[in-house]
């Protein structure tokens, strides 16, 4: 799994991280669901994966964020048949230095990146546990990296195209 974010914002988010302390993760909520018996599916199966996170605010130093990660598993059938449904949602909190007040985008770029990061191993010991749970073997669980957006060459080639017309002349013409 990757999550990528450009230079800026990876700046913005260490600059937030060298002022913080990761203080604790906890396990929020979770669900799970057995939609299907490994021996009446197909093998391999496959993992879809996907997450989201909501920062809870900056309150007494203490930045909350809570990231929820929602696995699907499928058999490699045709038409893709569910093996199980797991949803898991931790609170992750950092300690904030004292006197550093970090900047809306700066919390939006960290919850992203960073508190997803730190809470991918906690995630990924839930999905192996619940899945054995379930009497299944856990299919592969990749590994997070957080990298570097890569430039659009695209974005490039319309900047380079509107830096070059007389003033007034964008693309609204």
């Amino acid at each position: 799994m990757i999550i990528s974010q450009e230079q800026t914002e990876i700046k913005v988010a260490r600059d937030l991280m060298q002022k913080s302390e990761l203080k604790r993760v906890r396990l929020r909520r979770c669900y799970s669901v057995l939609e299907g018996e490994e021996g009446d599916l197909k093998a391999p199966f496959g993992l879809v994966q996907s997450h989201s996170t909501t920062a809870n605010g900056l309150i007494d130093g203490t930045l909350r964020i809570e990231v929820v990660f929602r696995f699907q598993g499928f058999d490699s059938s045709e038409g893709k048949v569910p093996l199980f449904s797991i949803e898991c949602s931790f609170d992750v909190e950092y300690e904030i230095e004292s006197g550093f007040q970090p900047s809306p985008e700066a919390i939006a770029v960290f919850k992203d990146g960073n508190a997803v990061f730190n809470c991918w191993p906690y995630a990924r010991e839930f999905l192996q546990s619940i899945t054995s749970r379930l009497g299944h073997q856990t299919p592969a669980i990749p590994l997070l990296r957080i990298v570097p957006k890569k430039a659009d060459p695209k974005a490039k080639l319309m900047e380079a195209t509107t830096a070059e017309l007389p003033a007034g002349e964008g693309a609204d013409g």
